[in-house]
């Protein structure tokens, strides 16, 4: 990427976050205690008993209609079945194992600047165990050693720092999101390190082939919510928004169980007993 290109994508980038602050509803991050404020506060609330916040719903519906009517329908899907039977299911689940490996920067960076330590010495360690013992991370050596990742990212981040979500929004080819985590997930392809030694189109392939490969997944699971959800993009939105707001409240929670020794008010001291001595009494030493 050219640094015309990333100029331009870094402004745009800019304007984007600068609307999802504006978005935001009341900015904050969680005291050391534990409990929520600002924009966390909010996503307890909604989780709670507020509606999807969908403003855009026509639009949104008709990209959604899209995505799965025709680019679901007639491309993804049939390249997904054909994939399902010519690779087995094994090699496609350690190819989604090495693609999550080379995922590990971005969820290392949004550790960092989540102020959560344990979680990004957790990120190095995995990715070390992973692409050695693991053979580039096509087998998850790190999980059966109880090394688990944290999948943050950067619309995570966001909220954890009071940006609000916004509303929801469907693009043409790409998975639902909220304003703030379309914004999370600019930033975060800066973190991927293919597009920093892959041409442009390699990069692309790649991306293709892996939604392909995680469709082939799922198959099944299509099949079953698509025949009993009448309602298929309220169930869709509603499973984003619902899943995304609880991790949100997790990473903060995780977050601040890694500082809460740091704040924590220093316990008294306990009183040390003096036994009291007789100056009358006989020495149990002596021989009287």
């Amino acid at each position: 990427m050219n640094r015309g290109t990333r100029n331009r994508t870094s402004l745009w980038l800019a304007a984007l976050l600068a609307i999802a602050v504006g978005c935001a509803r009341a900015p904050g991050v969680p005291g050391p205690d534990g409990t929520p404020r600002g924009a966390l506060e909010t996503e307890t609330s909604a989780l709670e008993d507020a509606p999807d916040y969908d403003p855009w719903q026509p639009f949104n519906e008709a990209m959604f209609s899209f995505n799965h009517d025709v680019l679901d329908r007639w491309l993804v899907k049939p390249a997904a079945t054909g994939w399902e039977k010519v690779v087995p299911l094994p090699a496609r689940r350690a190819f989604a194992r090495a693609i999550d490996n080379l995922d590990m920067p971005r969820r290392l960076v949004n550790n960092v600047l989540q102020l959560r330590p344990v979680g990004a010495g957790r990120e190095i360690a995995r990715f070390v165990v992973n692409t050695t013992a693991g053979v580039v991370g096509l087998f998850d050596v790190a999980s059966l050693a109880h090394i688990d990742k944290s999948d943050a990212d950067t619309g995570e981040t966001l909220a954890l720092y009071g940006v609000g979500a916004g509303p929801y929004l469907v693009l043409p080819t790409l998975a639902p999101a909220t304003l703030r985590d379309a914004v999370g997930r600019v930033a975060d392809g800066f973190l991927d390190p293919i597009g920093y030694f892959l041409p442009f189109v390699a990069n692309r392939v790649k991306s293709v082939v892996t939604a392909v490969n995680e469709r082939s997944l799922q198959l099944q699971l299509f099949a079953n919510v698509e025949d009993s959800v009448l309602d298929l993009y309220s169930a869709a939105r509603n499973g984003y928004l619902q899943r995304r707001r609880a991790t949100i409240l997790r990473a903060a929670e995780d977050r601040d169980d890694q500082w809460r020794w740091a704040f924590a008010p220093a316990e008294p001291e306990a009183p040390v007993a003096v036994a009291s001595v007789d100056p009358l009494a006989p020495d149990p030493g002596s021989s009287e």
